[in-house]
């Protein structure tokens, strides 16, 4: 089975449905048997819904980047 590290680093393409039926399958696997990620797909799929679902705006485009390299900063020190 694989680990959460694992099925989180997949979770993106999960989530936006383009893994292949393969990783899928093993994601799928994992998430019957790990609560802690099913919490965390549901918690995802939420937010998303939530933030669908609100009035769009458009951030100053100063604001933009330093908020994209925060975000991939993150994500990078978490795959370390």
């Amino acid at each position: 089975m694989l680990s959460c590290a694992e099925f989180l680093a997949e979770f993106g393409d999960y989530l936006e449905e383009v893994a292949s039926p393969e990783v899928r399958a093993r994601l799928e696997d994992h998430l019957h048997e790990c609560k802690t990620c099913q919490v965390i797909v549901d918690s995802t799929r939420k937010t998303i819904r939530f933030v669908t679902d609100c009035d769009s705006f458009t951030l100053p485009a100063e604001q933009v980047e330093p908020i994209v390299n925060d975000v991939m900063n993150r994500i990078r020190e978490k795959k370390e």
